[in-house]
């Protein structure tokens, strides 16, 4: 007789971006170990591939194109469905830059803090546009980047203007849209931009939605009251 196949209980959780419902599994032991060979290889390209990867298999909602979601929407995901596969709680460990706190005084013990998974949000600025008003003409749209752009942006050599280029959606008047044809021609758009417009242009990467997470401890060693602002999926871990 065969074995019985196991049923995986299902949760939800809301795309931040789109504020739309999914449903979701916990990964596998498959899918696990998967995700361990890529952390241990420490390879930007393949941990984030394996992490795109999982919840594709993860997130049952057929109606959610992964690879499209913006990269903060993929690591909220990924927290949502690793605090169901392993567990609610994360354990940091934290001591102060260079050994000494803020009275000046030596003290180099490692304090070990639990935080829960479930209470990470990503936080939005309310200053932050997508629609940037270059002259009393043109505006130019943005779109948030995705993984695969945050992956091939963090690879030597990479021209941050491509980065930067894959992002702009389209540029409009009140006249007519303007799609872009190529990269390339993206690219000589933002080579034409003055340095106050281009300043616009990157407040949209500064302002842009991120995990946040506000960590106050009490150092083990001294005592000292500590608060450390954890920013993007990697504070986590």
């Amino acid at each position: 007789m065969a074995l019985p196949k196991i049923v995986a209980p299902t949760f939800t959780a809301i795309i931040p971006s789109s504020k739309k419902e999914v449903t979701f599994r916990p990964f596998l032991v498959k899918e696990e170990k998967t995700l361990l060979i890529a952390m241990e290889s420490k390879d930007t390209n393949h941990m984030h591939r394996a992490m795109t990867d999982m919840l594709a298999s993860c997130i049952l909602s057929e109606d959610v194109d992964i690879g499209k979601l913006p990269s903060f929407d993929i690591e909220y995901l990924f927290l949502k469905v690793r605090s169901k596969s392993v567990s609610e709680k994360a354990v940091l460990k934290y001591r102060h830059v260079d050994g000494v706190n803020y009275k000046g005084e030596k003290c180099e013990a490692i304090t070990t803090v639990e935080i829960n998974i479930d209470d990470i949000e990503v936080k939005f600025d309310p200053n932050h546009i997508r629609d940037i008003k270059l002259n009393d003409k043109l505006t130019v749209r943005m779109k948030y980047p995705i993984l695969q752009d945050v992956s091939d942006m963090l690879q030597p050599g990479i021209d941050e203007t491509d980065f930067i280029a894959k992002c702009v959606e389209c540029v409009y008047d009140d006249e007519e849209v303007y799609e872009p044809d190529s990269l390339a021609e993206v690219k000589d758009f933002i080579g034409s931009l003055s340095n106050a417009q281009f300043a616009d242009l990157m407040n949209f990467f500064e302002t842009m939605p991120t995990l946040q997470y506000e960590l106050s401890y009490k150092c083990a060693g001294c005592g000292q009251l500590d608060t450390v602002q954890l920013k993007g999926l990697a504070d986590f871990f």
